[in-house]
């Protein structure tokens, strides 16, 4: 089974192949949030280098939040472009999800997402499990803790704040923020449980509304 899955939730945009469970190839584009001029020749570059064509993927994949809205928007018009043109299934991943698995060793991690605004996009993991959210909660939230394991670019933005109220008890990860291994890997899981879905059941999960929208309606 090919997976071919992406992630443009952040301003660590990756793309990743994975072939029979086994991570094939990986670009990690480190841009910043321009998604939209670099997704297409990121995933055609990677099905070059790993001589595979697009008629050859099994399974298609995307985090679909929570994260920018903008990143999302264009990492999920792009899987249902995708979807409907090549008739594949779609596994949809959580962004902090994917963050997670990258410490799954340890007993409890806690994935952050900056939010901006004040806010942080969290969940918490044990045993490889979510236990909790994802939720949108005031950075505070980060250092009332009670520890563990913290990964995500919330996470590098308020690490003074972290380190200085919880102390040992917070082991900040040193892994990178691309994450899009991570998202195959969970998308093949996803793909073996028969849960995928179509191009019409793919959508974001917006934890918040976005800037426009709040503008639009003055909330």
């Amino acid at each position: 089974m090919k997976i071919l899955a992406w992630d443009t939730s952040t301003a660590f945009p990756s793309v990743a192949l994975l072939n029979d469970g086994e991570l094939a190839g990986e670009i990690n584009l480190n841009i910043g949030l321009r998604h939209s001029s670099h997704l297409l020749p990121a995933i055609n570059e990677l099905l070059r280098m790993t001589e595979t064509t697009l008629e050859e993927i099994d399974v298609l994949s995307a985090t679909i939040g929570p994260g920018s809205f903008t990143g999302i928007r264009v990492g999920l018009a792009m899987a249902k472009a995708l979807c409907f043109s090549l008739n594949k299934p779609f596994a949809p991943v959580i962004s902090l999800d994917a963050l997670a698995l990258k410490e799954e060793s340890a007993d409890k991690v806690i994935a952050a997402i900056d939010a901006k605004k004040g806010d942080v996009f969290i969940a918490e993991y044990s045993g490889g499990k979510r236990t909790w959210g994802p939720e949108t909660v005031p950075i505070e939230e980060l250092w009332k803790r009670d520890g563990g394991t913290f990964i995500g670019d919330a996470i590098i933005r308020f690490r003074t704040e972290i380190e200085k109220n919880l102390g040992s008890r917070a082991h900040i990860s040193s892994r990178t923020l691309f994450i899009g291994a991570e998202t195959a890997k969970i998308a093949y899981e996803i793909a073996m449980k028969g849960q995928t879905v179509g191009p019409e059941g793919i959508f974001p999960l917006y934890l918040r509304a976005s800037d426009a929208e709040i503008k639009k309606w003055g909330k």
